[in-house]
């Protein structure tokens, strides 16, 4: 099977711009019981970082307005398929690095977060919206072994930069303990900063 064809089979889970938009905003209209995300803020982990919205707020929201938005034309004029930019830019990463797609997809999803960093260490949502939609574009596209693979491939990289970076003398297990803590601590500092702004 081809990677056009891996594309296109799982391509029909995609949505478009605007409908991803209405969704967010439907699920968003409301405080989330599970984590007290404030409204029109997406839902997060207890470590801070953004995640899918959780099922009581989902629940709580109700069903999505679909024939609403039907009659509102949302869905009356189709437009061709677009390939997704992640899987544009893997591509050209395979290509001008002769690598296989496992590393392809790593070296495009890093280069995504490397392109966005201010927005991520901002903790703006539109910026974390993103990279969710481009990390859930592989793992749709790839499929579930695939994007094992792709986790795997961004494991090394990291076990081999903290091995880059650490002393010749310090224990890599405590160097990369270490950086988890701070990145933990700093998203939740972002996370109750936006909290103590939105009251």
């Amino acid at each position: 099977m081809t990677e056009s064809d891996r594309w296109g089979k799982w391509r029909p889970q995609f949505r478009s711009g605007e409908e991803t938009k209405r969704v967010r905003a439907w699920y968003r209209q409301i405080v989330c019981s599970t984590c007290n995300a404030d409204t029109g803020r997406a839902c997060r982990t207890a470590s801070g970082h953004p995640t899918e919205h959780h099922r009581a707020r989902r629940d709580a929201a109700g069903p999505l307005p679909y024939e609403q938005w039907r009659k509102e034309g949302l869905f009356q004029t189709p437009t061709p398929p677009t390939r997704p930019a992640i899987l544009k830019a893997s591509e050209e990463a395979r290509t001008q690095l002769g690598i296989d797609q496992s590393l392809g997809d790593a070296v495009a999803i890093v280069s995504h977060v490397l392109a966005n960093r201010l927005g991520l260490a901002l903790g703006d949502e539109a910026t974390l919206d993103q990279l969710d939609d481009a990390a859930r574009t592989l793992a749709l596209a790839r499929g579930p072994i695939a994007s094992a693979d792709l986790v795997t491939v961004l494991a090394v990289q990291v076990a081999e930069l903290t091995a880059a970076t650490a002393g010749p003398h310090d224990d890599l297990d405590a160097v990369f303990t270490t950086r988890v803590r701070e990145r933990v601590r700093l998203a939740r500092q972002q996370r109750d900063a936006y909290g103590n702004d939105s009251e």
